[in-house]
Order: C-alpha cells, then sequence, then structure tokens
C-alpha cells in the first residue's frame, strides 16, 4: 500500500525526490521476488547513502557500486552478546605501514552481494569506521548458519585492508551518520515487508480454501482460521503505522516509533514465513505464490539481522539498554 505524503522529512530531499523514491520501490516490489526487492530496497536506501563516506576510493569499490557494476549488502547487523548495533563484529589491528588485520565475522542478507560495509574499530580510544569489504579477499570465508546454503555469514581471519580505504567516523548517535540512514531505511523497508507479508497470508487463506472437500477440508479448521486471522489483524495494524513513516510525528532520527514499527514487521516476517512452510511440510499445501521463490525461511527473515537485533534497536532508544551500548 502507498501513501502519499504531503511533506517532506525534515533535512531530506525534496518532496518530488521522496515521492519518486517511494514509487520507484513500490514497482519493485510489485513485480519482483521478496529477496530481490528486499535487496534492491537496502542498496538504494542505505548502501548509496553510505557510499558518500568514504573520502578515497584507491581500489575503485566504491565507484563499482555506485554504478551497479557490483552489488554490496550491510554487515551492520550481526547478532552479537548485547544484540547491539554500536558493538563492531570485525575487530582491526593497526600494523604501522598504512594497513589493517581484521578478524570476526559479520551477518548479511543479499545472497548474491560481491562486497560488504562492515562496521569496525581498530583500537577502544579510535571511532568506528566501515569497510567495504570484496567477498573474495584473502582470508574471508564465505558460510550458511542454519539452512542457509554456503552464504549469509562471513569470517575473517587476517584479512587486510588499506587504512585510506577506510570511511569517516561513524556513530550511532542520533546526530551521527548512521542512524538517519537506518530510520529511512527502516520505515520503508517495515512498509514493503509488511504488505508482502500479508500477501502471503492472503494467498495461504485462498490454498486453504481450495485444499479437500466437504466437512474434512482443511479450510473449514477453526485451528487454520484463527492462526492465519491472528496474522491478518497484526499485519493490518502494523501496515496502517508504517504506511505514514516519520512524517507522521516528525521524529528525528533515533527515535522509538521506527524501532518499533521495524520489531514488529521482522516479527511479523518471521511468524508469517513459519506458518506457510508448516502449513507447507505438515499439511501438505504448496508454497505460496508470494513467497515460493524465498524460501527456505533465511532469505527472509534475514534483513536487519532479524528480529532479536530489532528488538535490540528498540530497547536501546527506550533506555531499557546500558549506556555503553548505545554510543
Amino acid at each position: 500500500m502507498s501513501v502519499a505524503h504531503r511533506t517532506a522529512p525534515a533535512d531530506g530531499p525534496p518532496l518530488d525526490a521522496v515521492d519518486a523514491r517511494r514509487r520507484e520501490l513500490d514497482e519493485i516490489w510489485a513485480s519482483e521476488p521478496f529477496a530481490e526487492a528486499a535487496a534492491r530496497t537496502e542498496h538504494l536506501l542505505a548502501v548509496l547513502p553510505l557510499l558518500d563516506l568514504f573520502p578515497h576510493d584507491p581500489d575503485g569499490h566504491v565507484s563499482r557500486v555506485r554504478s551497479g557494476a557490483r552489488r554490496a549488502a550491510l554487515g551492520l547487523f550481526t547478532p552479537n552478546s548485547e544484540f547491539a548495533l554500536p558493538v563492531p563484529a570485525v575487530r582491526a589491528e593497526h600494523n604501522g605501514d598504512g594497513r589493517l588485520t581484521l578478524t570476526g565475522r559479520f551477518r548479511y542478507a543479499v545472497a548474491d552481494a560481491e562486497l560488504s560495509l562492515v562496521p569496525l574499530r581498530a583500537a577502544a580510544g579510535d571511532p568506528p569506521r566501515l569497510a567495504l569489504l570484496p567477498h573474495t579477499l584473502a582470508g574471508l570465508r564465505r558460510y550458511g548458519a542454519g539452512r542457509a546454503d554456503g552464504w549469509g555469514w562471513i569470517e575473517l581471519d587476517g584479512v587486510s585492508v588499506a587504512e585510506g580505504a577506510l570511511s569517516h567516523p561513524v556513530s550511532w548517535a542520533p546526530q551521527g551518520p548512521l542512524a538517519p540512514v537506518f530510520d529511512a531505511y527502516a520505515w520503508e523497508f517495515s512498509r514493503r515487508s509488511l504488505t508482502w507479508s500479508a500477501r502471503v497470508v492472503a494467498d495461504l487463506r485462498r490454498e486453504l480454501a481450495l485444499t479437500g472437500s466437504g466437512t474434512e477440508a482443511l479450510s473449514t479448521s477453526q485451528y487454520l482460521a484463527h492462526e492465519l486471522s491472528k496474522l491478518e489483524i497484526e499485519l493490518s495494524l502494523a501496515l496502517a503505522l508504517a504506511s505514514f513513516g516519520a512524517e507522521f510525528k516528525g521524529e528525528e532520527p533515533g527515535g522509538t516509533s521506527v524501532a518499533a514499527v521495524l520489531l514488529a514487521s521482522t516479527d511479523l516476517l518471521h511468524r508469517t514465513v513459519r506458518v506457510a512452510e508448516d502449513m507447507s511440510t505438515e499439511l501438505g499445501l504448496e508454497n505460496s505464490a508470494v513467497g515460493a521463490a524465498d524460501w527456505p525461511a533465511d532469505t527472509v527473515q534475514a534483513f536487519f539481522g532479524g528480529r532479536r537485533m530489532a528488538g535490540g534497536v528498540l530497547a536501546r532508544r527506550m533506555g531499557l539498554w546500558p549506556q555503553d551500548a548505545r554510543s
């Protein structure tokens, strides 16, 4: 569902540019499967803005991603013990020759990504920076987790990068460069992923109605109807809020509204996919036509690091997290 907004976000692009981008995204989500639509949304709303933080491009990676010659993903949402975005998952050590050695691991959501934007910190007193890492670097290993087929996670063991290829210092503080990008991306992703989930639920209800006949038909099951009705109600409520976006309250970056909407959308994505999978594996239904190209569920649930990472964002913004995990 697309909503026309009458005012442009504070300090954002002109209204016509905002609406043009939303129309472009609406067309993408209407015509592409979930994985491709979500990947292109991440590229347009998060990857491209963050590339502006790189003052130098010695290896040409930034220009190739910006031109579309290479696809990059975000490596910002790696679960840790605190489920805190400001805690870099990658450690960096100065070599003394203008290079850094990287160790650690990170998560990314775009299956065919060739590079990832990864936060790292070289020392306790150094500000975090971003690195744009090709997935072909020596010492880098791609691997799957759960049912993922060899992608979704990357381990770094002695990867070497030039200090001059890093971004400007970054911060997750509301006045820093990351929060505005995160919030704009989260609003638009949430609205469209909720719409996608609603389409999957509608497809499942139609599929149930066609399964069996008479009193033995699955369409007469009160249990199945109850499960789908719960999802439909929650999806409609969350979508109503997400459709307004930041303009509804004029919320500044770092606010709680967008974090609450993101948590709702990632949680409902998780539940929608699980219900669809259960109905397929346990009841013998065909996969939803909307989601068939995106199963198994790891593809759908990987964006923003999943519901636990989204929950961590909301907890920190509500002041429920230790201060040192919110810087």
